[in-house]
């Protein structure tokens, strides 16, 4: 991935995504627009944890993306 410097970047900005989407979804159904958003809000504050959880197993470890061999 070469737009996130490290793995734990990447998870984290996944995860605040998906948390962003869980808020929307989540004002959509308490202003009335229905129950669908209510589990769409449930969904991705379930995958907004687990990205998280990548991104603390990603900084314990030290995880880095692997570099590509150059051709000769």
């Amino acid at each position: 991935m070469a737009f996130f410097k490290s793995p734990e970047d990447m998870y984290t900005a996944r995860a605040k995504s998906f948390k962003a989407q869980g808020d929307a979804h989540w004002a959509m159904a308490k202003n009335g627009q229905g129950g669908f958003h209510y589990a769409k809000a449930r969904e991705f504050y379930e995958d907004a944890a687990y990205n998280e959880a990548n991104a603390k197993r990603c900084r314990d470890t030290g995880a880095t993306f692997a570099k590509s061999k150059k051709k000769k």
